[in-house]
């Protein structure tokens, strides 16, 4: 099965097929064989990557999911193959969500942007703590944060905004 996947502004080819206990996985063209084994219901995931032991954390959200993996946050969309030629032909943006949502709830350990600073893609915009694990939260889309609805030390929960971008 192929797939698309937007990871901030890059866009990787990806492509699945069961092989043994695991799957064969052509990453833009790189061949690599994975194990997966679940931790937690849809949440957790610990993948064994050409013998390489890594854990994933996963948040749905809307038509994105996030990855957290060893205390970085990937924001990703998933596009199967008829989605990512129907957006191609719409011309559909690739750009990110300017609203920042937390994606888990925890607490703010750093805020590193104010209203009216200029963000780039990529760049850092707080620092979620939740399950004894520090996040750290990136703007998909670059340009002036608008508003900034946390301190350091607040409580968030999923789905609260946190930061806007415009």
């Amino acid at each position: 099965m192929k797939y698309h996947v937007l990871v901030g502004q890059e866009h990787l080819e990806v492509d699945l097929d069961p092989q043994g206990g695991g799957f064969r996985v052509l990453l833009d063209g790189e061949e690599h064989h994975v194990e997966v084994a679940m931790l937690a219901e849809g949440r957790a995931y610990s993948l064994l990557i050409d013998g390489r032991s890594i854990d994933v954390g996963v948040e749905q959200r809307e038509h994105k999911v996030d990855l957290l993996i060893s205390g970085h946050r990937y924001g990703t969309e998933v596009l199967g193959e008829r989605e990512w030629i129907a957006r191609s032909i719409q011309g559909d943006s690739l750009e990110g969500d300017k609203t920042v949502r937390a994606a888990m709830t925890g607490i703010v350990r750093d805020v590193l942007v104010g209203p009216g600073d200029e963000v780039s893609v990529g760049q850092t915009l707080f620092i979620l703590e939740a399950m004894k694990m520090e996040n750290e939260v990136k703007a998909e889309v670059a340009g002036a944060v608008a508003s900034v609805a946390v301190r350091s030390g607040d409580t968030v929960t999923l789905g609260d905004v946190v930061v806007e971008i415009e």
